[in-house]
């Protein structure tokens, strides 16, 4: 297309300056509001799903093949040999795609106050590692996380707290079945409490040094139950490779399960499916509205220059030329409108990035099918549905000014200067 052409488009757009800005309006807002349910739809998926592995479950998880789904204690890494944990760690974050990674101990036993008790699960951590692949830390809203200073120190969930009727500071006893078939009990000081929204962790969850509990169920220091891992990208499908990927690399040592959240928690990854489905659906509803404005915007304008056209072919232009230089004119357009059109979303993807939708809830938290989500919904860029859309409305500009371009380029000079 030569550039005389181009130049003769950009001349009879701005011919009708109005016409244009109707074109470009109905274009540039239906980005615009693409733009805003790509961005909102996008940060709830993540969102459901750093909420989902943030606190305990993880973006994935190493286990001995027979340990989940029922947690034998007895099932450790490596068998009853165990493992050298460091080194195991480390294998795991040499990886380019782990972020970071803590091993862990479980076990399940009774928490006993002066007067009160109940059944809980404890987990064993090494709270610095830990603090990098879940957010229990941020959760606080009593006392303080666990500190190498108190070895005996216990963060619990707030509702257990008040459940058995204790403070921080207050002393609990607990009882858990051992490995070596006796139980194991001991005093233990409560240095903090944590609530996260969600029922089930803030009525059952003790957390502790992994040390405390290994010495509370008689469990060697190389005997661990599981490494959680934290990934740069929990996407379904990239946790799923990279969970594949290190149980390869894993189990040249010894037999290992790597489990990537969606096999872990499988209703969360209905959810973001359900969510991937639901955001489609309304990219068809707000693109079809999109498209019928695009359309019949493009429609009228070719009809309503009838004479104009006529007169371009009276002069002797060809129709071939006469269809390039209305395409032109389409393509110009759309790509204006699409770049207003992301101007006029930019702030609003900025604010929903930033500052979010207030969904209300109480507590500040809303709990959904085993994810807290909220108080605030944010956005999150999600550049590969922007670009989808945004060529999707242009070539639609293109197409529905080709329909009319091959009809305007068959017009007899005189019957379309003869139209009014």
């Amino acid at each position: 297309m030569s550039g005389r052409l181009l130049r003769l488009a950009w001349r009879n757009l701005w011919r009708n300056a109005r016409r244009t800005l109707i074109a470009m309006a109905a274009i540039s807002l239906g980005y615009a509001m693409l733009l805003f349910v790509a961005c909102l739809m996008a940060g709830l998926r993540q969102q459901m799903v750093e909420s989902g592995t943030d606190l305990v479950l993880s973006d994935a998880e190493v286990h001995a093949p027979s340990y989940y789904p029922d947690r034998p204690i007895n099932q450790t890494l490596g068998g009853r040999d165990g493992t050298d944990v460091s080194t195991l760690v480390a294998g795991i974050t040499t990886d380019p795609r782990v972020e970071a990674a803590s091993p862990r101990v479980y076990g399940y036993g009774l928490v006993s106050a002066t007067h009160q008790s109940a059944g809980a699960q404890l987990l064993g951590v090494v709270p610095d590692q830990e603090q990098k692949i879940t957010v229990l830390q941020r959760r606080m809203v009593k006392g303080s996380y666990l500190t190498g200073r108190i070895p005996k120190g216990v963060v619990m969930g707030d509702t257990l707290a008040t459940t058995i009727g204790v403070e921080v500071g207050s002393e609990i006893v607990l009882l858990t079945p051992a490995t070596d078939g006796s139980t194991g009990n001991d005093l233990y000081t409560v240095v903090g409490m944590f609530h996260t929204g969600l029922d089930s962790m803030d009525r059952d969850l003790v957390l502790m040094s992994i040390a405390s509990l290994q010495d509370l169920v008689r469990l060697s220091p190389g005997r661990i139950h599981e490494v959680g891992i934290k990934l740069h990208d929990s996407d379904i499908t990239a946790a799923t490779k990279t969970a594949a990927a290190l149980e390869m690399q894993l189990s040249k040592s010894f037999p290992v399960r790597v489990r990537a959240w969606p096999e872990l928690a499988p209703e969360l990854a209905d959810y973001v499916i359900f969510n991937r489905r639901v955001t489609f659906i309304l990219f068809l509803i707000f693109f079809l509205l999109a498209v019928m404005g695009i359309v019949n915007t493009m429609l009228m304008a070719i009809v309503a220059r009838t004479r104009e056209l006529g007169m371009l072919l009276a002069v002797g232009m060809r129709p071939v030329q006469l269809v390039g230089l209305i395409v032109a004119e389409a393509a110009i357009l759309a790509g204006g409108s699409l770049f207003l059109g992301a101007a006029l979303g930019s702030p609003v993807l900025w604010y929903l990035q930033v500052h979010g939708l207030y969904l209300g809830g109480s507590r500040g938290a809303i709990s959904l099918g085993g994810v807290v989500v909220g108080p605030l919904w944010y956005g999150r860029q999600d550049f590969t549905a922007y670009t989808q859309v945004a060529l999707g409305l242009a070539v639609t500009a293109v197409v529905s000014a080709l329909y009319p371009a091959l009809r305007a380029a068959r017009f007899r000079p005189t019957e379309a200067l003869r139209k009014v």
